[in-house]
């Protein structure tokens, strides 16, 4: 098995956000493994297979004005874990999330295992 480097981990991180910002069902499709399970934090249901993961995730829609940044932290083996922010707008304001990803990988590069904690952040009634 071929170990995911940062370099690979950043790719893969900037093809995520790009395919959150698209919504594509291909984009979302090329980012995970057959058998992925991706797990939405400890209290919600996981989506286990990549038919579940991007059924889900495009039922999510399009996040509007969305942007994002992320920071990777440690890559070590077929490991990868990252900070994340992401704002987009809604209901007349914006809204802004930070959170931490833990990803495995197979040797293709495609995720196997995402494991995701997030915050809503309060946004000031000035910037709303």
């Amino acid at each position: 098995m071929r170990a995911m480097d940062r370099e690979a981990f950043v790719g893969w991180l900037e093809r995520y956000f790009a395919a959150w910002a698209s919504n594509d069902p291909d984009d979302v499709t090329a980012l995970f493994a057959p058998g992925a399970v991706y797990s939405y934090g400890p209290f919600r249901d996981e989506a286990r297979g990549r038919k579940e993961i991007v059924r889900r995730w495009v039922e999510g829609g399009v996040m509007p004005g969305l942007r994002w940044s992320f920071e990777p932290l440690a890559v070590e083996g077929e490991r990868g874990v990252a900070n994340w922010r992401v704002s987009f707008d809604m209901d007349g304001g914006r809204s802004e999330i930070d959170g931490i990803l833990v990803l495995d990988f197979d040797d293709q590069g495609r995720c196997t295992s995402h494991r995701e904690w997030y915050e809503a952040l309060e946004t000031p009634s000035d910037q709303r």
